[in-house]
């Protein structure tokens, strides 16, 4: 990626639906140019245009967190595309610290926890330990 690629990534950022013709005229390049690095960008996969909300406005779902130490380091990378798989997970991320994993969850508010982790969660096997951390208030996170 070079300087004009990461400008188009930060003006999409700001505004996702942003006219390529309007990105062209703020970089000073052809709209051409900007439709071709789009494209070049989202085919490598490095670039993904999509709506997004604001986790705080939407009343019967809830933003959490969701620390997991894994039984087995070996098991790491496996544990973390088997849980990235379950529909109530946004991002599972490897991480340092107290836990091997960190899993980004969409619940829905009264019961999605609870119903998380005895169903979806509990079977897959070899989760030594889990942490849940509720969102009471997000800022510039959308989902």
């Amino acid at each position: 990626m070079d300087e004009t690629d990461q400008k188009i990534i930060d003006l999409l950022s700001r505004d996702g639906r942003m006219a390529n013709n309007e990105m062209a005229k703020q970089l000073g390049v052809s709209e051409g140019t900007v439709r071709n690095r789009i494209k070049k960008l989202t085919d490598a996969g490095r670039l993904r245009v999509a709506g997004l909300i604001d986790p705080d406005t939407v009343a019967d779902k809830q933003l959490m967190f969701l620390g997991i130490k894994i039984a087995v380091s070996r098991d790491l990378c496996k544990k973390a595309e088997e849980i990235m798989r379950l529909t109530e997970v946004k991002s599972v991320c490897l991480t340092t610290g107290r836990y091997d994993l960190i899993a980004e969850l969409w619940l829905d508010a009264k019961y999605g926890l609870i119903n998380f982790l005895s169903g979806s969660l509990a079977k897959i096997e070899g989760i030594a330990a889990t942490e849940s951390f509720l969102v009471m208030k997000s800022y510039r996170k959308w989902l």
